[in-house]
């Protein structure tokens, strides 16, 4: 199939839409898309209320537009309240009684796992769009699986420990490292990939200390990996615990940089740390603060859910970009089966313009259902109260297109 459809459609949408021009649907019946994520759990809810936003942003941007196949998509919205067991029910009812043709989402790990066999049983579309395991892609992948219906636009948790220890130990130049994290599966899993990576480099941890969510004192924590001659810290924790991290830090003095995973980007840990969220390291795939690129999303993203700040505007970006493949994918199917979806997802012709993080011109493969890429993420630092690039050679690059 030729790219060249794909670019005259493109000009056109993107002309109709710079000309505030709505275009008509046919009486047909609208594609049904499901989105979830924890848009009322404490810890979580920076991620959900992003996943439901961005995705809220893309139903707008693509209706007014003319929707996908002449048809508008329509949002079918789920709140798993970060919480596995009610996570597999909505995956359940988003399949069997919304009869939705695919589901974006997802921002816990330990969730995600129990929900994923679910579509995959069913043979519907899953694209996670936060949720970092990466054993949530891998344990559906050939040759144990023939044909996954699993993929993710995040980085999963096989890449953010390289690029975190590549920032504390090929840059800062420490090596006595302490890794702090909760005890979720998401905590528990990074923590794991954090000390494979350190032992693929020949380095242990000097201390590894966990937490359980809601906890507010890590001070004994903090101390233990101190007494052990840690030089830093590194976190894999949720936003609300990791500012608990941060405070614990600030009140004993701690006196050593704390680097986390990109949770640490949240509004959640901006707000709760303070000034103890000031010079904290994280990698991202995107930053709303300094994006050019991107502004028309950053603008419409606020004007449409009345906030002033996205609270996890990597979830966001992420969110919006696999709407844009998955519409792609449905546009090159010229379908709405899931199994053509899928196909397409896996050998997709179009290349996908007009998203957030980067251009996808091979997001997916048979073998590869991991869109983002190593050369995607960079680091970011916490200054003034805002997710900035923590190098100047990443900001000047901003504008290149980073792909696979």
């Amino acid at each position: 199939m030729s790219i060249k459809p794909l670019a005259i459609f493109a000009f056109i949408t993107a002309f109709l839409y710079s000309n505030g021009v709505s275009l008509s649907f046919a009486d047909e019946a609208p594609i049904r898309i499901g989105i979830i994520g924890p848009f009322s759990s404490k810890s979580s809810s920076d991620m959900g209320e992003s996943i439901r936003g961005g995705a809220r942003v893309f139903e707008s941007d693509l209706n007014q537009i003319g929707g996908v196949l002449g048809r508008r998509i329509e949002l079918v919205e789920r709140d798993d309240q970060a919480k596995p067991e009610i996570g597999a029910a909505l995956a359940q009812e988003l399949i069997e009684k919304e009869k939705v043709v695919a589901v974006v989402g997802f921002a816990n790990t330990g969730v995600a796992l129990q929900a994923a066999p679910v579509f995959q049983n069913a043979k519907i579309p899953l694209i996670i769009s936060a949720a970092t395991g990466a054993k949530i892609t891998r344990q559906f992948m050939p040759p144990a699986v023939p044909n996954s219906y699993i993929f993710r636009v995040a980085a999963s948790d096989n890449l953010q420990p390289v690029s975190m220890l590549n920032e504390v130990i090929d840059k800062r130049k420490l090596t006595q490292i302490a890794i702090l994290h909760d005890d979720t599966p998401y905590g528990e899993f990074g923590s794991e990939s954090l000390i494979a990576e350190m032992k693929r480099r020949n380095l242990s941890p000097v201390a590894v200390e966990s937490f359980k969510i809601g906890d507010l004192d890590m001070t004994k924590q903090i101390i233990h990996a101190k007494q052990a001659g840690a030089q830093i810290f590194v976190s894999y924790c949720l936003a609300h615990e990791g500012a608990a991290l941060a405070n614990s830090m600030g009140k004993i003095r701690a006196g050593v940089p704390l680097v986390g995973s990109w949770t640490l980007s949240h509004r959640g840990f901006i707000e709760q740390a303070g000034n103890n969220a000031e010079g904290v390291r994280m990698p991202v795939t995107f930053i709303e603060n300094e994006s050019t690129r991107s502004d028309s999303f950053i603008l419409s993203y606020l004007r449409l859910n009345n906030v002033k700040r996205i609270p996890s505007a990597v979830a966001a970006a992420q969110t919006y970009d696999a709407l844009r493949i998955l519409s792609l994918a449905i546009m090159q199917a010229n379908s709405t089966a899931p199994d053509q979806i899928k196909a397409a997802l896996e050998d997709m012709k179009y290349e996908a313009t007009s998203t957030v993080v980067t251009r996808y011109k091979k997001p997916f493969s048979k073998n590869d259902h991991e869109a983002i890429a190593q050369n995607m993420l960079f680091m970011a630092e916490i200054r003034h109260g805002k997710v900035t690039y923590a190098y100047k050679e990443d900001a000047s690059s901003a504008l290149i297109v980073r792909t696979k």
